[in-house]
Formats: C-alpha cells, structure tokens, sequence
C-alpha cells in the first residue's frame, strides 16, 4: 500500500499543486485525506474523488495555507453537496476551531478530534521544527497493518524516527525536502547524507520545490512521489 497524491508541491509550486496525501478505502467508501492547501479542493472535484465516498477524514499537519487553504471550502460542499459530516483531526483542537469558526463553518457540520482520540485509525503525532509562529506536526500513522512515516513540513528528522527508519520500523515514509536551505524545511543534501543508498529507497520524497528537486531527490536514489488519477496534472 502507498499512499496516493492529490498534488506534491511546495507553497510557491504552483505547477505541482499542494502537497497533499490520502489513503481511500473503497470498501468502506471512506476515504483519509492529509492536508487541504489551495489547490486541493480543486483537484479532489476534478478527480471526482469523493464521489463515492461516505466517510471522510481530515488530518490536517499545520495551518499554513498551502496546508489548510481550501479546508473549509471542503467542509461547506460535505455539508450542502454530500450531505455527510467530515472528521478534522488535529492536536490543537481550540486553534482549529477557531480558524474554522473564522472561515465560517458552523461546528455542527463537522466532527473535530485530537489524534489520540481517532478511532478509525491509530495516530501519532510529533511535534515538528518549521515555523516560529504555528505548530506544526508530522504523524506516524497504521494503515492496513502498516506504520507509516508522515513528516509534514520539518527543518529536521528527530533522532528516534532516523533510528526507526534504519531498523525497519516503518514500512512507509514521506518526507518533505527543499533543495534550497532554508529555517523551514528538510535539505536534499542533509537528508542524503543521514541514510545509506539502501536506506534511501524506503524514503518517499514529497513537498518539490520545482522540477529540479524531484530529479535530483531521485538521482539520489530516493522514491517520488506521484501524483494519481488525474493525466491533466499528473507529475
């Protein structure tokens, strides 16, 4: 099982769309989306996403707007155009709902949760280096009896998941990188230099710069992310 791209772009990665995941169970016609940036809401319409699904569930990283920006538009068409009730999951849950409340969606037309309190799903959540002014958060998530690694934005990788990663802890693991260095994100180079050429390919790289930092993760003997299901923004 890998999880599925809606866009795997930085802020300023127009062209790749917003780095977002999500992992859909069409059994269940539930579907668990991580992340809502600008361009997501868009993207899950013109894939036609949710058009079976009767469950959703929001995970949501940090509330930069490349993460959270058309959250509450995907909250407004559940409410009036699914007629379903999503699940927010967040650590903060006073700041989400406040930001929500900001945005305009009425409490009612949504469920908000903490990680701890998720049922469907085994969530952990680690406190992340990426901003000053926000939380940010990765999470190690189990999916189908798998344990996967999810960074969200980090300037770092904490030492026990670096340890976790070298002893096959995790079957899965996404993280975020820049080519540039800056107080915000994950180094190519930094990250390269942490694993070994074997280690690396159990590595998802997601959250590109450009076109440039998806050739050189992969040069470096990473795996990519991809973007799915839809041939007008597949990358």
């Amino acid at each position: 099982m890998k999880l599925n791209f809606i866009g795997n772009g930085s802020c300023f990665n127009t062209a790749f769309g917003n780095n977002s995941a999500y992992y859909l169970n069409k059994e269940n016609q539930s579907l668990l989306l991580i992340d809502c940036g600008e361009t997501v809401f868009e993207r899950i319409m013109k894939q036609k996403l949710l058009e079976n699904v009767k469950d959703l569930d929001i995970l949501i990283t940090h509330k930069h707007t490349d993460h959270i920006g058309s959250l509450s538009s995907l909250l407004f068409y559940c409410e009036y155009g699914k007629g379903i009730i999503p699940t927010v999951i967040y650590p903060d849950k006073s700041e989400m709902q406040q930001y929500l409340a900001l945005v305009g969606n009425e409490p009612q037309a949504y469920k908000l949760i903490n990680p701890e309190e998720c049922e469907k799903y085994r969530i952990k959540e680690i406190k992340q280096e990426h901003s000053k002014f926000i939380n940010a958060y990765g999470y190690i998530l189990e999916l189908e009896g798998k344990r996967i690694y999810y960074s969200g934005d980090t300037k770092t990788i904490q030492t026990p998941i670096i340890e976790a990663l070298k002893k096959g802890v995790f079957d899965e693991f996404y993280q975020d990188v820049s080519r540039f260095e800056t107080p915000a994100h994950l180094n190519i180079e930094t990250l390269s230099n942490l694993f070994n050429k074997e280690e690396r390919k159990k590595i998802t790289c997601m959250h590109f710069d450009d076109e440039i930092t998806k050739i050189k993760a992969e040069s470096m003997g990473f795996d990519i992310s991809k973007v799915k299901n839809n041939k007008d923004i597949e990358r």
